[in-house]
């Protein structure tokens, strides 16, 4: 009984490292978005990253052959490739369109709020399309104050802000909000054929398509801008970081921990990227941003709370 509650043990210390370095990774996008859009557009910014995702991942494929496994455990490849497409645009396409132009009328305070609700529609879907995937009571009251805690961090932001954002602003990011929800209950439901930096790989390579025929379609130039070192770095480390890298560990934390689950990284995305801007652009650091974390904190450790009985552990 000791070894299986020591087991258990390491398998939520690895649920919860995998949610803090995508989390780390995905706050890091407000740091990098800050160079690279002072040169890219916002639409090739987006395409660039899954572009260079999937070529980062492609290249980690030909270095490690055994992350090329392509079982398909019985799937039919038409099937398998139309769950892919569907992913790629809901995790990418959709997504990245709407928060680039929705970020055109609405401040990043109102966009990460509003971006934040990606975890409550999460846990609709899944209690209507996932049966397998337990809503606990911990994930539910863990949902709650995760939303609080990124309200009381960006609070400040908004209400100096009030009146200024679009209505059409503020539904086209609440509508990506949504795409990534659907998207992980998407990636939930994959069939478990390959690896996961190959299902990785495979979603990049239909955002970038997807991505790429918007850009030609919308007739929208790369950049706006003489080319600065500076924002070719931070564009570079998008791709491979936010665009490449944390897809795996995604797909992986998905996979091992649930949809509900993954979809706290949004609550922690925006206290990442907070204090990677007072850290590197010297913004200021309100003190509701830690009454925040210590909110946002209780919301992720409440959402793996279960109950313990004494005559259990013995």
């Amino acid at each position: 009984m000791a070894a299986l509650h020591s087991e258990k043990k390491q398998g939520l210390a690895y649920r919860y490292a995998l949610l803090f370095l995508i989390a780390l990774i995905w706050g890091s996008q407000f740091l990098f978005n800050h160079f690279a859009l002072q040169v890219f557009t916002a639409e090739s910014v987006a395409w660039l990253r899954a572009a260079i995702g999937f070529l980062t991942l492609s290249f980690f494929m030909a270095l490690a052959p055994g992350s090329r496994d392509s079982k398909t455990n019985g799937i039919s490849g038409s099937r398998y490739w139309l769950q892919i497409i569907l992913v790629g645009f809901f995790e990418a396409t959709l997504p990245f369109f709407l928060v680039a132009w929705g970020q055109q009328h609405v401040n990043s305070a109102v966009a990460a709020i509003l971006m934040s609700l990606v975890a409550i529609f999460t846990l609709v879907l899944v209690l209507i399309f996932v049966r397998d995937e337990p809503v606990t009571k911990g994930k539910f009251i863990g949902i709650m104050l995760g939303f609080i805690g990124v309200v009381v961090l960006l609070w400040p932001q908004f209400s100096q802000s009030t009146g200024t954002g679009s209505a059409l602003g503020s539904l086209a990011i609440l509508a990506a909000a949504m795409s990534f929800a659907v998207s992980l209950v998407l990636i939930r439901r994959l069939p478990q054929a390959g690896s996961p930096v190959l299902t990785a790989r495979n979603i990049l390579f239909c955002g970038t398509v997807e991505l790429g025929a918007v850009l030609l379609l919308m007739r929208q130039p790369l950049v706006h801008h003489p080319l600065q070192t500076s924002a070719v770095i931070a564009l570079l480390a998008q791709g491979v970081l936010a665009g490449g890298v944390v897809y795996v560990l995604y797909v992986r934390l998905v996979n091992v921990a649930g949809a509900t689950f993954a979809g706290f990284a949004n609550y922690l995305v925006p206290v990442v990227g907070v204090f990677l801007g007072v850290f590197f652009l010297k913004d200021h650091l309100p003190l509701s941003a830690y009454f925040s974390i210590l909110i946002i904190a209780l919301a992720i450790f409440a959402a793996e709370w279960r109950p313990v009985r004494l005559d259990s552990v013995d």
